[in-house]
């Protein structure tokens, strides 16, 4: 599996180009959607046969025309099980307009014979499920490693940009982290205006408490966009539309899924600790990733 996050070139701006990704291994070809903005966040699954020394990864245009390309020895791919970050490769240009053309990949090799490699029949979710193993690995990564608690490790990792639907197919640029205790005195997903003003602990300009979210939902019409159910202070339903930016849109939905999930459980075990029942296990938050 092939998981194509982006394409980078300079010489034109990135948003009124539309491309596409092209993988072949041997007689074996697939390709991503195409993207206005050449990022796809998309795996794509290939065949590599034995004897297959290179899959050649091109990035093409609207017009089919080859831009860039890149071989990459098969012995690279990484195994699942010991999967690293994302890898940028730096591809040799074949088409005017675009400058220093590098990709974004991470390459996953499973066998068809391998009972133990764990995944589950159904493909797409296997891709999900990687997608947001990845996810997390860097959140942990860049939290210094193995010595942090699981809902740190699950915070970083839904931190990050989205576009918010206003209406009318409107869409602003907003971002989103999940905080909480010491910082608020409930779990939050806030939403605000850029990535500064998170930065500078300026206020957000929406809060939506992970203990009133009702159902975190893919859109079934858009593949980029998911969609968030909560109650507000008035316990009013509310409906808040998001389009992903930097990663695909279910792995926004599956890691929500999960810090709302483990919130709940804090919540509970703060719960019965105050009214003096015995926690059936150690508090959430402090369990390592």
């Amino acid at each position: 599996m092939v998981l194509v996050h982006e394409a980078m070139f300079g010489g034109v701006q990135k948003e009124t180009l539309t491309t596409f990704v092209r993988v072949t291994a041997g007689s074996h070809i697939v390709k991503t959607s195409a993207s206005l903005n050449s990022v796809f966040q998309q795996p794509l699954h290939i065949t590599v046969e034995q004897g297959t020394e290179q899959l050649v990864v091109d990035l093409l245009n609207s017009n089919n025309t080859l831009l860039a390309t890149v071989h990459i020895d098969v012995d690279q791919i990484q195994n699942e099980i010991n999967m690293q970050p994302e890898i940028v490769y730096q591809m040799r240009q074949r088409g005017k307009g675009i400058l220093n053309p590098k990709i974004s990949l991470t390459m996953v090799a499973s066998s068809v014979d391998d009972p133990e490699q764990g995944m589950v029949a159904d493909g797409a979710i296997s891709d999900v499920a990687i997608l947001v193993r990845q996810q997390l690995k860097k959140a942990q990564l860049k939290h210094g490693g193995e010595n942090v608690s699981e809902m740190d490790v699950l915070k970083e990792a839904c931190t990050g940009p989205l576009e918010l639907f206003e209406g009318l197919g409107h869409t602003q640029k907003v971002y989103v982290a999940v905080i909480g205790p010491p910082m608020t005195r409930r779990w939050v997903m806030g939403i605000w205006r850029n990535q500064h003003d998170f930065l500078q602990k300026e206020k957000a300009v929406q809060e939506v408490q992970l203990l009133k979210i009702q159902g975190i939902q893919a859109d079934k019409k858009r593949n980029d966009v998911f969609i968030l159910h909560h109650f507000d202070d008035s316990r009013a339903r509310q409906k808040l539309t998001f389009q992903r930016v930097d990663r695909n849109r279910d792995v926004w939905v599956e890691i929500l899924h999960i810090v709302t999930m483990k919130a709940r459980e804090q919540a509970k075990w703060e719960k019965d600790h105050r009214l003096g029942h015995r926690p059936q296990s150690r508090r959430p938050s402090t369990d390592h990733y």
